[in-house]
């Protein structure tokens, strides 16, 4: 039996304990300290007592995530979840663009369909701001429900935790933080004349090598450009590494100055720079593509070079699928600019609905999907290759599943983790959402040859700075 589940059963027992001292008289706080609360510690304990009564009643959790590594790759065992706790589990997932659309639609109408949903670090802002998720500081103070030493909080890496804070409370658990990497096939280079262990170290040698690369039915270079998903994916995921490191931004001093500064000569260079390489050396309908196209092109073999999410490289590999071998792929952190290299990072979360039927339910189940235990197992028995515990990385078993490119992969990640993530990638307000929407719309204008940068960007900072306005932020 798993340490996972024997602490699981454990936290059963004790639950069950409270529940018979509730029943006969007796006080939950004898085995299991009560939440501190105004109320005091008798009502803290019957609140503790109806928690974990609500949790054994609940048998049925309705999950909704979104496509990724470890929605996919959870599907594989959940129903050992099922199996063990004698739990329902409708379990759907669904592509990036239908999922957001559902969830502004659910939440924003409080509906109770769903137990547990999955964010990434722009849609988090925005859903909590709203009241839209459910805090999870309660239940992690009952310890009728929770299991500190399965949780394991510390263990969780402190910025994806973070980043899951407003306002003073935790409203979710990082799951992964990710970036992108610059991926590269060397049997290619090498047919070309180019060093196979030499990837670009700049835009501009990014751009030389897709021209001399795009040839015989293969493009030089794939990159997102399709437009934002509610504030991320799309050309909003990757464009902004390219304005940073020519010397753009958003804003002016994020968060301090909220000024946009959109229609500076130095964004609209990244957009013209941007929209010529997927117009001109990208996979056909490289303007409206997400990564979804991207990895499709990478496994019929027809990408010299992509940039894309780390996490996504177990499918560009995939034997069974791919037709690009892990042996000709190179990794690498993005190229550089003049401002140097400017990677971006997103966490990515499980969240409880604020109207959610089974809430307790909901939490048992993230600290048992969350567990150092569940993690390695994704890893090994499904696609999932970042995680959000450091010790996770350090399981020998998940490193023998995931030494991808003899290490050069998770060594490309970490630096690119450490050194060129900007924590401050998109400046996150509540209002991140629909500015990335204007943002993009406005960009895939100048990809359509509607407009030329400099106009684009022109009417998306005005069209900002009124959203910043009736934010407060600016006068």
């Amino acid at each position: 039996m798993s340490v996972t589940i024997k602490r699981l059963i454990a936290l059963g027992l004790s639950l069950a304990m409270a529940l018979t001292l509730a029943a006969c008289g007796g006080s939950p706080s004898q085995s299991a300290p009560a939440p501190a609360g105004p109320a005091g510690e008798s009502a803290a304990g019957g609140a503790a007592s109806e928690a974990a009564q609500r949790l054994d009643e609940q048998k049925e959790l309705n999950i909704m995530f979104v496509a990724g590594n470890f929605p996919e790759s959870m599907q594989k065992i959940y129903s050992d979840y099922e199996e063990e706790y004698g739990v329902k589990i409708n379990y759907t997932v669904l592509g990036v663009d239908t999922y957001y659309q559902k969830m502004l639609v659910e939440l924003s109408s409080g509906s109770d369909a769903y137990d547990l949903i999955y964010l990434m670090s722009p849609q988090f802002l925005q859903y909590a701001s709203n009241d839209w998720l459910y805090p999870l500081d309660d239940f992690i103070a009952d310890k009728t429900i929770t299991d500190d030493a399965l949780l394991d909080l510390d263990g969780l890496m402190k910025s994806s935790v973070d980043a899951q804070r407003y306002d003073g409370k935790l409203y979710g658990l990082p799951v992964a933080s990710l970036t992108t990497l610059l991926y590269w096939r060397k049997d290619l280079f090498e047919a070309a004349g180019l060093d196979p262990d030499k990837p670009p170290e700049t835009w501009e040698q990014l751009r030389d090598y897709a021209k001399l690369l795009h040839k015989d039915g293969v493009a030089g270079v794939g990159l997102r450009g399709a437009r934002s998903a509610g504030g991320s994916e799309g050309l909003i995921w990757e464009w902004p590494m390219v304005m940073y490191s020519m010397g753009g931004d958003f804003v002016k001093n994020f968060p301090t100055d909220m000024t946009p500064t959109l229609d500076t000569p130095e964004v609209a260079a990244s957009i013209d720079y941007y929209a010529d390489l997927l117009q001109n050396y990208s996979i056909p309908g490289a303007t409206t593509c997400n990564y979804e196209d991207i990895t499709v092109a990478v496994q019929q073999g027809d990408l010299a070079m992509w940039i894309d999410g780390a996490a996504i490289v177990r499918n560009y590999i995939d034997p069974d699928k791919s037709a690009t071998r892990e042996e000709d792929v190179g990794f690498a952190p993005v190229p550089a600019g003049p401002e140097g290299r400017c990677a971006p990072l997103n966490v990515h979360s499980i969240n409880i609905p604020k109207n959610a039927q089974h809430k307790e339910r909901a939490w048992h189940f993230m600290q048992w999907a969350l567990s150092e235990e569940i993690l390695v197992r994704l890893g090994i028995e499904g696609n999932l290759v970042t995680v959000s515990r450091e010790s996770v990385y350090d399981n020998p078993d998940f490193i023998a599943k995931n030494n991808i490119g003899g290490g050069a992969w998770l060594q490309a990640m970490r630096e690119s983790l450490a050194n060129y993530a900007m924590p401050n990638y998109r400046p996150l307000t509540p209002e991140w959402p629909e500015v990335a929407d204007i943002v993009s719309g406005y960009i895939s204008d100048v990809f359509a040859k509607q407009s030329t940068a400099e106009e684009a960007m022109k009417m998306a900072n005005e069209e900002v700075a009124a959203v910043y306005k009736e934010a407060g932020y600016i006068s």
